[in-house]
């Protein structure tokens, strides 16, 4: 995953995890940053610093790494048997590490810029 399709699932997700729950004003409001920075971050213009990003999925009643994984696709049932779950562990410690990656060279990025 590129960093520009991180950024977008990321903005992605907090329009949906916020969606009939608040508005860009009341996020912003709850988590003591202004709507125009909410505006931001959705518009992919801005990512939030680290403090920020952490009160977001607070708020949301998510997880931070939630806020990073596609939520657009359609799921997909296997049938459970011992070979699948062990590809599924695979797999997923695949995906989170990949994850974990990105975000960690994303909050890298951030950090060299707020110097």
């Amino acid at each position: 995953m590129s960093e520009e399709e991180l950024k977008k699932v990321f903005s992605e997700n907090i329009k949906k995890f916020r969606s009939g729950k608040y508005t860009q004003e009341t996020l912003a409001e709850k988590i003591g940053v202004s709507a125009q920075n909410i505006n931001d971050i959705e518009g992919r213009r801005r990512f939030p610093r680290t403090d920020t990003l952490v009160k977001i999925a607070a708020a949301l009643e998510v997880e931070v790494y939630q806020l990073f994984i596609p939520q657009d696709k359609t799921p997909v049932i296997i049938e459970e048997t011992p070979e699948n779950e062990k590809l599924r562990t695979q797999m997923t410690n695949e995906i989170v590490e990949e994850l974990r990656l990105g975000v960690n060279k994303m909050l890298d990025k951030i950090k060299k810029e707020s110097l």
